[in-house]
C-alpha cells in the first residue's frame, strides 16, 4: 500500500506517481484494468466490461474470480481505498484531475474560453500532459480500439488551434518542420496539409505550396481513390493567383473552421 498524493498518466505509456516519484505497475493485466478504471474516474466500471478489455471475446469462466484477483494486486499497488468495489463493477475512487486524460481535457476546455494572451499558454500546458501514444503499453485491443482514437483526435484538435495561433502571430517560419513531421505522420489528414501551405506561402515559397498540394493530392488519389475537399483546392486557388487573403497574419479570435479529414468524407473508419 502506498501513501501520498497519486497521479496516473495515460497519455502515453501507464504512468503511476505518488508524490511525484513513480510506482510500478508492471503486470499487463493490472495496466489494462487501472487504464479502463482511470478513463472513467469517480464512475462504476462494470465486471463484463472490465472482462472484455482484459479477455477479448475469450472470457474465461471463473473471470470474476480472476478480476478480482487483479483488483486486489492493483490495491496493494495503488492502496486499498483507491479502488471500490459495487454490486456489478469497480469504480477508481479519486479525483478527475489526478488522471492526465482529464488534466489535458480541463486545459483545453479553458483554453477554449481564455482570453487571446491566455489561450496558446494554456494549450501548451494541455499538450505537455502528452508522453506519447494514449495507452500505449497497455495489452487490450479492445480498450485501445475504444478510447485511443478518439483521445488521439482530441490531442489533433488542441495542436491545429495551437498552429493557428502561432500562423496568426506571424511564426509560419518556426511552424514548417513540426507541419512537414505532422503530415508525414498523418498523411490522409486534410487539414494539417492545408496549414503546411499556408505556412510555406507566408515563408515566400510560393512554389514548395503548390508542390505540396499536388503531394496531398496524389496521397488521396492513391491511398482512397478521391481527390482533395472543396476547402483544400479553394486554398490551391488562393495560394495560386496570390490571393491576399493567406498572404498575411490575421488576428484569431475564435478557432479557425479545418479542413475535414478526408476519412470523415471517405466514411471510413480511423486506423486502428
Amino acid at each position: 500500500m502506498v501513501n501520498g498524493v497519486l497521479e496516473i498518466g495515460l497519455l502515453g505509456p501507464v504512468r503511476v506517481l505518488v508524490d511525484g516519484r513513480p510506482v510500478s505497475v508492471a503486470a499487463p493485466r493490472r495496466q489494462v484494468t487501472l487504464g479502463a478504471l482511470a478513463l472513467t474516474p469517480g464512475r462504476s466500471v462494470s465486471i463484463s466490461v472490465l472482462a472484455r478489455y482484459l479477455w477479448g471475446e475469450d472470457v474465461p469462466e471463473l473471470a470474476r474470480r480472476a478480476l478480482s484477483t487483479i483488483v486486489t494486486r492493483l490495491r496493494h499497488d495503488l492502496g486499498t481505498d483507491v479502488i471500490a468495489s459495487g454490486t456489478g463493477g469497480y469504480t477508481l475512487d479519486l479525483p478527475r484531475d489526478t488522471v492526465d486524460v482529464y488534466r489535458f481535457r480541463a486545459l483545453a476546455g479553458a483554453a477554449r474560453s481564455a482570453r487571446p494572451a491566455d489561450e496558446l499558454r494554456l494549450l501548451d500546458a494541455a499538450l505537455a500532459c502528452w508522453r506519447g501514444m494514449p495507452l500505449q503499453d497497455v495489452a487490450s485491443e479492445w480498450l485501445v480500439a475504444e478510447h485511443a482514437p478518439g483521445l488521439t483526435e482530441e490531442w489533433y484538435g488542441v495542436t491545429e488551434r495551437r498552429i493557428d495561433l502561432l500562423l496568426a502571430a506571424g511564426g509560419h517560419g518556426d511552424l514548417l518542420p513540426q507541419l512537414r513531421d505532422l503530415t508525414a505522420r498523418e498523411p490522409l489528414r486534410e487539414s494539417m496539409w492545408g496549414r503546411l501551405m499556408v505556412a510555406l506561402y507566408r515563408a515566400g515559397r510560393q512554389a514548395e505550396a503548390l508542390e505540396t498540394y499536388q503531394s496531398v493530392r496524389e496521397v488521396l488519389v492513391d491511398q482512397l481513390g478521391v481527390g482533395p475537399s472543396e476547402e483544400l483546392r479553394s486554398l490551391h486557388r488562393a495560394v495560386l493567383t496570390n490571393d491576399p487573403a493567406i498572404a498575411a497574419p490575421v488576428t484569431v479570435t475564435r478557432p479557425l473552421r479545418p479542413i475535414r479529414r478526408v476519412r470523415d468524407r471517405a466514411r471510413l473508419r480511423p486506423r486502428r
